[in-house]
């Protein structure tokens, strides 16, 4: 039985950069450190097998095994039948055994077993599952949080983190990433104490099954009575319903109650339950009462941008009205509010340039000039450096605007455009500072496209506005390797 809500898309504006992160570290740790467990196992096997332990405590385990696994006549022999080292790595395993043996007395009368005893511990404890899987008959607070960055294979991995993904995306956008991530592990820790009060077993556990029971919890603590979007997989039934998602918390602690109670396999349900729980409550709870904040415009999955464009779709009836006047006036207020964005920086550059108004030219401009490297500002960078070739321009002709222009059109591949603008900067009385470095870039852009009348033009320059300069050194080997 699967059941999962599909509620929200994936949105890739506002990414999941807690989530994804998550996921990383826990591949990172699966193949990066645990992938050393094999080689970790093998030694800690020899240094038991060499100690001779395995002579003195073979009788002893096969014993115990049998009586707490009700082990019959045929079953004990194939347990008597296995390899020295399959059976050693079952008693390196068995927490349960060691503790016994260690209350027994001809242990502790005898020294030199022991020491081999705790040699061969130590290699074992070496295991990521034993030094940081969570025992709960051997409390740590290292297994209390390192668990839950373990896994016991590579299904185990990919199983939880596909979880993660589907839960983690949506959760970290509606409660936010500090709380998001805070949350997440405490219902990590919250599953294993859950575990730890109620089962106290000789066992290791790993994985982040409870924490990422606890994002279920969450998930149903965050939408509460609200009506969502479920998928969901019931052998050869597929489908979705909709439904309020508190009325899925019952369905999901069933299932695991279920297999706690009924299911013989190595499950923890324990911790799904303790998850799952602890990450109900500590969304929900705090939410009645306003102690949690919640984003309710993603919940309902409302635009965040729709007053924008609701400015923008005025901003267009004005113009389709041509009245430039309103627009120009509304310009200043619209720049201050919205800073930054490209559609409206493109609307109000058509006002100012048309009424030639230099404060909304200069204050959209500055905006433009002000963003970082982004593709979508170089149509409206272009536009400009195509305008500034008109007579009467005398706005976008000035020095800095040209030199603002210069470096994203040689970046960006456009050297023909930057040729335009860098002829109006070198024939400046007073030349800018930056333009011999200017001119090589532009000078390379341009021999990339085997324009060598253009590189021609700009050697020739730099030799005689700069003939000292080392950008006029660079600039003739450049061209000399092009003429090769």
């Amino acid at each position: 039985m699967l059941i999962i809500p599909a509620e929200h898309p994936l949105d890739w504006k506002r990414p999941p950069v807690i989530t994804l992160l998550l996921i990383l570290l826990n591949t990172l740790i699966y193949f990066g450190y645990q992938g050393g467990d094999e080689e970790r196992l093998e030694t800690a096997v020899h240094t038991y097998l060499d100690g001779g332990l395995l002579n003195r405590e073979r009788a002893l385990f096969s014993e115990a095994f049998s009586t707490e696994h009700k082990l019959d006549v045929v079953e004990r022999e194939q347990l008597d039948g296995l390899r020295r080292q399959d059976l050693a790595t079952m008693i390196l395993h068995d927490l349960e055994f060691e503790h016994q043996l260690h209350q027994r007395s001809d242990f502790q009368a005898n020294p030199a077993w022991q020491a081999a005893r705790a040699k061969a511990e130590a290699a074992r404890d070496q295991l990521s599952s034993m030094r940081f899987g969570f025992i709960p008959a051997k409390f740590s607070v290292q297994g209390l949080f390192g668990a839950m960055f373990l896994h016991g294979s590579f299904d185990h991995l990919l199983g939880n983190m596909l979880f993660l993904f589907i839960f983690g995306f949506a959760l970290e956008i509606a409660l936010g990433k500090a709380v998001y991530l805070g949350l997440y592990l405490l219902s990590g820790v919250a599953s294993h104490l859950l575990w730890w009060a109620l089962d106290p077993v000789w066992v290791s556990g790993v994985g982040a099954s409870g924490a990422i029971s606890g994002l279920m919890g969450m998930y149903i603590g965050v939408y509460g009575l609200r009506k969502i979007n479920f998928f969901y997989w019931l052998g050869p039934l597929i489908g979705y319903f909709k439904a309020p998602a508190l009325w899925i918390l019952p369905v999901w602690m069933g299932k695991e109650l279920i297999g706690l109670l009924a299911a013989d396999d190595h499950v923890n349900y324990y911790a799904h339950l303790g998850g799952l729980g602890a990450g109900f409550i500590a969304v929900w709870l705090p939410r009645q009462f306003g102690g949690i904040k919640v984003d309710e415009a993603y919940l309902h999955k409302q635009d965040a941008d729709a007053p924008f464009k609701r400015e923008l779709a005025a901003l267009d009836q004005l113009l389709g009205q041509f009245a430039l006047e309103q627009a120009a006036a509304r310009g200043p207020d619209l720049l201050q509010r919205y800073p930054g964005r490209i559609a409206l920086l493109e609307r109000l550059y058509t006002v100012a340039r048309t009424r030639q108004d230099k404060p909304l030219m200069s204050a959209l401009l500055k905006q433009l000039f002000a963003l970082p490297e982004a593709s979508e500002a170089l149509p409206l960078l272009k536009r400009i450096a195509t305008d500034s070739n008109e007579a009467g321009q005398r706005l976008l002709q000035h020095p800095a605007v040209q030199l603002h222009l210069l470096a994203p059109l040689i970046r960006a591949g456009e050297g023909q455009l930057g040729l335009s603008v860098w002829r109006r900067l070198s024939q400046l009385p007073q030349k800018p500072a930056q333009l011999p470095v200017l001119t090589l870039q532009l000078a390379r852009q341009l021999g990339q496209r085997q324009d060598l009348r253009g590189v021609s033009e700009l050697t020739q320059y730099l030799h005689q506005a700069y003939p000292e300069a080392e950008q006029t050194r660079q600039l003739a080997l450049y061209r000399q390797h092009l003429a090769r």
